[in-house]
């Protein structure tokens, strides 16, 4: 375990941001980016589980933002996990608890979603202020009714994007500070002027177009639409990679299986499942398109990390997808489940590289939008904001 221990004027803001999912994606990029940038306002504490958690350690530690390791197990369909789960809770809330006050935290930070309510509950029983960051637009309606009851106990909530907040505002009572905070994305790292250096083992040719997507394998993904799209594609005559580049767990090894017979099924001859990449950008910069085929997202830093690396967007409308991408100006946005729209405006691109180009360009401008800076001063403005409504119930 990883223990970091504070010694903090009082004079500055001390936040926890507690997430109960080690493994590293939208919200665990978030949390740091934005830790980093608030450095000189804020001292922001990451609690991580120990488990799955090594690239989000060596973000936080590239970063030079403190973190601890803690157990935190997590809840799965798995009847020995969820019942570990349920057993193990109450004593995690404990430690929580524990943690918060040895730290002297202000407020607390709870990420990852309505499911994550540990950090909720360890906040509320020892009085300190705690917001809720809700970043997702679909749960199973037992997760919404748990968080329908535990929702009293915030202080005030974040919500990733707009349909976020539209997918919860029914379950919360009103009256407590609410804010949308997007992800956030590093035009300096994320930079299409860098050359990035190849894997030669990479199986990426280069005959033909390339078009790809960063995300984890599981259904929410949609990854059946964009093999569907690819498979028109190729039918219509064009060679080209289709790149997937993200985790695949054990629970997903089946479903896996079931994209690749989809694949074989269709005839696409050129699939490629590249697995989790600690640096997406070399094969990023490959991309012609770059295409979300979601069913469901809130704030997808993905996304975004593709508009900073000048690719043209082909993105389901998902979360605030539709609120950054304009057709025809910086990519194209089209309904869950389109294949045949999706392949068509990616055809549409793939014939015209000059427009490609030029989506390209409008889409790195219109992710400045996410700059870390920018966003960091949206969560203080948050923090404040529930500081500040806390301190007058107090009188």
């Amino acid at each position: 375990m990883v223990t970091v221990n504070f010694f903090w004027a009082k004079s500055i803001m001390r936040i926890a941001n507690i997430i109960e999912e080690g493994k590293l994606g939208g919200p665990q990029v978030r949390m740091v980016r934005v830790a980093s940038a608030l450095a000189d306002k804020v001292h922001t504490l990451v609690v991580m589980p120990r488990a799955n958690s090594k690239l989000f350690i060596e973000m936080c530690e590239a970063h030079s933002v403190p973190y601890q390791t803690l157990r935190l197990t997590r809840i799965t369909k798995e009847f020995r996990m969820a019942l570990k789960y349920l057993l193990c809770s109450p004593f995690e809330i404990l430690r929580l608890a524990i943690l918060f006050r040895r730290e002297q935290i202000d407020i607390v930070h709870a990420s990852g979603g309505s499911w994550q309510y540990k950090a909720v509950i360890a906040a509320w029983l020892i009085n300190i202020p705690v917001v809720w960051h809700l970043n997702d637009t679909s749960s199973p309606g037992w997760v919404r009714g748990v968080f329908r009851r535990i929702q009293p106990l915030a202080s005030g909530f974040i919500f990733a994007s707009h349909r976020s907040q539209d997918y919860y505002g029914d379950l919360i009572c009103p009256g407590r500070p609410q804010t949308v905070v997007p992800s956030t994305v590093d035009l300096d790292y994320f930079n299409p002027a860098i050359v990035y250096p190849l894997d030669s083992k990479l199986p990426i040719t280069d005959q033909g177009f390339v078009i790809g997507t960063v995300a984890n394998v599981n259904p929410i993904k949609g990854i059946e639409t964009l093999i569907r799209a690819a498979a028109c594609l190729e039918n219509h005559g064009y060679k080209l990679s289709l790149v997937i580049i993200g985790m695949v767990t054990e629970r997903q090894r089946g479903y896996l299986r079931k994209l690749l017979l989809l694949a074989e099924d269709l005839g696409l001859s050129r699939i490629h499942f590249l697995g989790e990449q600690g640096d997406v950008r070399p094969i990023m910069s490959t991309f012609d398109i770059y295409i979300c085929s979601s069913i469901a997202e809130s704030s997808p830093v993905a996304v975004w990390e593709a508009m900073s690396m000048a690719r043209a967007i082909v993105s389901t409308d998902v979360g605030d997808v539709s609120r950054h991408i304009k057709n025809e100006v910086s990519g194209f946005v089209v309904q869950v489940g389109d294949y045949e729209a999706m392949a068509d405006k990616i055809e549409f691109l793939l014939k015209d590289p000059k427009q490609r180009t030029k989506l390209g360009e409008n889409a790195r401008k219109a992710a400045a939008y996410f700059n870390p800076a920018a966003i960091a001063d949206q969560s203080l403005s948050a923090y404040q904001n529930i500081l500040d409504a806390n301190a007058s119930k107090k009188f």
